[in-house]
């Protein structure tokens, strides 16, 4: 199981259940919802400041757990409103 991290409020959830996705400056960035992917798109650099600073690899925002860790995050990492 592969997990992303939306770079506006900072879920973390499956890749594939990612509400949106595009590309900015040859990287892919997924959304957990429609309104976090239109807020990046307005402003990316401002969330990619704060994105980009914090417990990410510039190179790519897909995050691989261990084993103990995925199976303690799975139940929440679906939810949001």
């Amino acid at each position: 199981m592969l997990v992303v991290k939306d770079p506006v409020c900072g879920m973390v959830f499956v890749k594939e259940d990612a509400a949106g996705q595009t590309l900015y400056n040859g990287e892919t960035y997924y959304f957990c919802a429609p309104s976090c992917k239109k807020t990046f798109v307005s402003e990316p650099e401002k969330y990619l400041a704060t994105f980009n600073n914090k417990d990410r690899s510039k190179e790519s925002n897909e995050i691989n757990f261990g084993e103990n860790e995925r199976n303690e995050k799975d139940n929440g990492l679906r939810e949001h409103d």
